[in-house]
């Protein structure tokens, strides 16, 4: 019975309410710090964040995954599913949601938007899966308790946020401003 358990259920590195991943693919510390934000988004606003990441998803689409994990959920829910060896992942939500999170800026590859696959797509190593999913269900839980008017204890996100923000502010004004620097430096010079 066991050999069988083992054999055609991977192991799960996290049981948890919120949170389901495959062994090694996050750190535990941030697992506990999801199911808190879990958690606390269910308590203020009656809805449920749920992760799940898998190394693969054995030849199954990920919506079709999504569909059969989502009819033992009670609704409302969102459905963050990563499946690492064919680079899906999507966000699955019931029936009503649809206005308290933007999926499209969440899922976006490009860096000022997205939130989860621009640190997928990093070079360096040390970024990781745990940070791009910790990021990712941070903001998803943050939009939904915004879009609630429910301010959450556990987030981790708005002054994050905010720093990453005036960070890119600042570079951008400075690009912006050199570029218009030189522009101008050569009008003078030809005219």
């Amino acid at each position: 019975f066991l050999f069988c358990l083992f054999c055609f259920f991977p192991l799960s590195l996290s049981a948890g309410e919120y949170v389901s991943a495959d062994a090694s693919l996050l750190d535990e510390r941030a697992v506990g710090k999801m199911e808190e934000m879990g958690e606390e988004l269910f308590q203020k606003a009656g809805i449920k964040v749920f992760l799940v990441a898998k190394n693969s998803g054995q030849g199954e689409d990920i919506l079709s995954f999504e569909k059969r994990f989502s009819q033992e959920l009670k609704t409302p829910f969102v459905l963050l599913t990563l499946f690492l060896e064919e680079k899906k992942l999507d966000i699955y939500h019931s029936n009503g949601l649809e206005k308290t999170f933007d999926k499209e800026a969440i899922l976006s590859p490009l860096a000022w938007k997205g939130t989860i696959i621009p640190l997928l797509t990093q070079k360096k190593k040390e970024v990781g899966i745990t940070p791009a999913l910790l990021n990712g269900y941070s903001d998803i839980v943050d939009q939904i308790a915004m879009s609630k008017n429910v301010t959450l204890q556990s987030s981790i996100g708005s002054a994050n946020k905010t720093t990453i923000s005036w960070i890119k502010v600042l570079i951008y004004g400075s690009v912006g401003g050199l570029l218009l620097f030189v522009f101008l430096k050569r009008m003078r010079k030809n005219g």
